[in-house]
C-alpha cells in the first residue's frame, strides 16, 4: 500500500508537466503553416527530447525503490547508486538540451530589427 501511495504520488506531481508537453507536442505538429520548417523541428525534437526525459525520470522515481527494497535479491546498493548515477548523468543531458532546442526554435527565422 505504501508503494502505491508513493506511486500515484510521484505520477500526480510529473502529471502537469507530461500534458504541457503533449499538448505543445501536438500545438508544434499542427501548426505547419504558422512556423518555418527549421523552427517546427527544432521544436517538435526539443519537446520530444523534454517528454522522453520526463519519462525516463517518472520510471525511475518508480523504479528506484523497489531497487532498494528488493533485499538485495537482484541488485547490490553499489550497483544500483551506480545505476542512479548514470540514470542522473542522461537526465542531466536531456533537459538542457530539450530546452535548448525549444529556445532556438524560437528564435530561428527571426529578422533582426532594422537599424536607422
Amino acid at each position: 500500500m505504501e508503494f502505491l501511495t508513493y506511486s500515484a504520488t510521484q505520477v500526480a506531481t510529473q502529471l502537469p508537466t507530461l500534458l504541457v508537453l503533449v499538448a505543445g507536442l501536438t500545438l508544434a505538429v499542427v501548426s505547419r503553416d504558422r512556423l518555418g520548417r527549421p523552427s517546427r523541428l527544432m521544436l517538435v525534437s526539443g519537446v520530444v527530447v523534454l517528454l522522453v526525459g520526463a519519462l525516463v525520470s517518472l520510471a525511475w522515481l518508480l523504479v528506484l525503490p523497489r531497487l532498494y527494497t528488493s533485499g538485495g535479491a537482484s541488485l547490490s546498493s553499489v550497483a544500483v547508486a551506480q545505476l542512479n548515477t548514470g540514470v542522473s548523468l542522461v537526465l542531466a543531458l536531456l533537459h538542457p538540451t530539450g530546452l535548448g532546442l525549444v529556445i532556438a526554435a524560437a528564435l530561428t527565422g527571426r529578422r533582426p530589427t532594422g537599424g536607422a
